[in-house]
């Protein structure tokens, strides 16, 4: 909970999570998403901090892990302030490496929403390859939104 004031000054902006949640309208909001979303069941879930300062800028995490196909989606976001730093994409690679090489999947997936741009140039560099296209309700608002399935195998990323 050290970083509840940190994550209130993320979720409570719409231009820090327009992909991801909806802006929280109060610190019990933000402490309720913070706790449920993300530490409720932590084993997968990352902090990103600056480090001079020890602040939680961001998150990363494995979901939706399917130890059948070993396979899981990553999902992250990053305070506004921080984009354009190469700090996502630094933080991708790291998890990407460890899903492989210690947790063995072979496979990552990333869903990024048509129109996010910057998320996909984050996984193009990374070196996830665009799958495919398709129509889904979006989980928080329940809408039909257009989105892209970005591929990374484990062969791929050991070849990167």
């Amino acid at each position: 909970m050290k970083d509840s004031h940190d994550f209130w000054e993320i979720a409570s902006k719409q231009t820090n999570t327009t992909f991801i949640f909806p802006p929280q309208v109060n610190r019990q909001e933000s402490d309720f998403l913070m706790v449920h979303y993300f530490m409720k069941e932590p084993l997968g879930v990352w902090a990103i901090e600056e480090k001079s300062t020890g602040k939680m800028i961001g998150s990363i995490r494995l979901e939706n892990l399917r130890l059948v196909e070993a396979s899981a989606e990553i999902g992250y976001f990053l305070h506004q302030d921080y984009w354009g730093k190469g700090l996502m994409t630094a933080c991708l690679k790291t998890v990407a490496d460890f899903a492989f090489r210690e947790v063995g999947l072979s496979s990552l997936h990333l869903l990024t929403h048509q129109e996010n741009r910057a998320s996909q140039r984050v996984a193009e560099k990374v070196g996830f390859q665009l799958k495919r296209q398709f129509k889904g309700s979006d989980r928080y608002t329940r809408k039909m939104r257009d989105y892209r399935d970005y591929l990374m195998t484990r062969e791929v990323f050991n070849h990167e």
